[in-house]
């Protein structure tokens, strides 16, 4: 049991309402640090969805009609609400994902700057003027809600993801039914009680906690507008072909197999720095760099000098300040990531560096759900180490020497979401961000997240943008009125 279970309440905000009974089965939660029990979590299916979606409806004409200064507004004292509980928020999620403390500030700070993204664009909705005349033709657009919007959400950052979704969606004039991952049912629960300490209205924002049901409850329903949705390719595939019946338009924010890219011009210990930092979430983040692909320069430099970082990484307690990096989010995941791990050396896609087990902790944490920070070396591109997202703390290590074969091996995944270059040379960085096909790509960076630019991924990773103005039209339609 976590020390601060006292503060973990499993409950659904339905119009306003706190629901703390449900259709659907419970499920018993347990602190990922120790494998304990938190608490049981009762999981809401369609008929909870069904009274999210039909508040949510009738709330969209109210919510609408307060204009987009009073919006601005109420989305304004969120932000102040989000912040000012920053610790209430910080227990919660270190007891259900554990997560360490030391990795969740940024995360908190980052998560009320994307609502104050939002803040700022709230009253900047507007269309074009596509045509005047002399003759008092007017032809123009106008951008307007959906209307109910359905955000599913998964596990790896709860209050960084509602933070990237939900505040996009109010600003642009939309209600909406947020369905989180049954792993991670308190942060959201904490959430939807700020919106309504915030002044949000009653059904403007609905948390309903489940499973699949709820979510293809929710994919299905004829007054959800439209699905926003960070998670997996395979949930997300079979979205599509349960909306398709509706024509139902979807942003996919999915997986990733990001690359570090480090040049015989590179501040190795800058490189080195940035990747191992990318443990905090013990690897659980889309865009996680775990293909190291380094020149054979300075290969030698940097191997010696991430084994050291790596190997320095602090595993165990979520709760000690000190700690780096904590456990997987269950001990399915645990075990899927060893599992991998031990496929990988017996198929031979590299060759084991460091880690591959559970690591030492204290014997408080033994049961936890705990994986060694782990590099393998010579990594085939083409081997499954090579090409598939692990969500676990692994890295791959690719030595190169001629760079458009190492554009092919970094660009030959499935996925497109974000990769990094390490130069010190303007040239070659733009060269290559030009080459590598992702969304994202940072140069002599990696976790820059600015609410203000979009965020998304090619093919594999996503569909649409979270982020800036992009991410607030993903929440718009655009409607054409001409007048003669």
């Amino acid at each position: 049991m976590h020390t601060s279970t006292s503060q973990l309440v499993s409950e659904m905000i339905i119009g306003g309402e706190v629901v703390r009974d449900a259709s659907g089965p419970s499920m018993t939660h347990h602190y990922a640090a120790t494998g304990e029990p938190n608490g049981e979590v009762p999981l809401g299916g369609a008929p909870e969805v069904a009274a999210a979606v039909a508040a949510a409806k009738d709330a969209t004409a109210a919510w609408e009609a307060l204009g987009p200064v009073e919006r601005r507004n109420r989305l304004a004292r969120l932000a102040e609400v989000v912040e000012s509980w920053g610790d209430r928020f910080e227990a919660v999620s270190s007891a259900e994902t554990g997560i360490p403390r030391q990795g969740f500030k940024w995360r908190l700070k980052l998560a009320c700057e994307w609502i104050r993204t939002y803040v700022g664009y709230a009253d900047k909705v507007g269309g074009d003027i596509t045509a005047s005349a002399d003759d008092g033709t007017l032809e123009y657009t106008r951008l307007e809600p959906y209307g109910v919007v359905g955000i599913i959400i998964t596990w790896n950052s709860p209050l960084l993801s509602l933070c990237m979704k939900i505040p996009a969606a109010l600003a642009a004039g939309n209600t909406v039914v947020v369905k989180p991952s049954e792993l991670t049912p308190y942060t959201p629960a904490l959430f939807g009680r700020a919106c309504l300490e915030a002044g949000i209205p009653p059904g403007v924002v609905n948390i309903v906690v489940g499973g699949a049901e709820a979510g293809e409850a929710l994919t299905v329903h004829p007054d959800v507008e439209k699905i926003s949705f960070t998670g997996g390719i395979a949930t997300a595939t079979a979205m599509m072909r349960s909306g398709a019946a509706l024509v139902k338009p979807f942003c996919f924010e999915l997986g990733g197999k990001s690359a570090y890219i480090v040049l015989p011009d590179a501040d190795i210990d800058l490189a080195v720095t940035l990747a191992s930092k990318e443990m905090s979430n013990a690897g659980q983040s889309c865009k996680f760099g775990s293909r190291l692909f380094v020149h054979d320069a300075v290969y030698p430099e940097y191997r010696e000098k991430l084994v050291a970082a790596v190997g320095g990484v602090v595993v165990g307690d979520p709760e000690d300040e000190s700690t780096m990096m904590g456990p997987l989010v269950t001990r399915a995941a645990q075990h899927r990531v060893l599992d991998f791990v031990d496929g990988a050396r017996g198929r031979g896609d590299g060759t084991l560096l460091l880690g591959g087990g559970r690591p030492e902790v204290p014997e408080k944490f033994h049961n936890g759900y705990f994986v060694e920070p782990t590099v393998f070396e010579e990594v085939d591109p083409a081997s499954p180490l090579g090409q598939e997202e692990i969500f676990g703390p692994v890295f791959g290590m690719f030595r190169f020497t001629d760079e458009e074969q190492m554009l092919r091996d970094v660009n030959s995944t499935r996925f497109g979401l974000s990769n990094y270059v390490h130069t010190r040379d303007l040239r070659t960085a733009t060269r290559l961000a030009a080459n590598l096909k992702s969304g994202t790509v940072y140069v002599n960076d990696a976790n820059r997240r600015n609410p203000g630019a979009p965020f998304g991924g090619f093919r594999g990773s996503g569909i649409g943008s979270e982020g800036g103005r992009a991410g607030l039209d993903e929440f718009l339609r655009k409607k054409t009125i001409g007048i003669a």
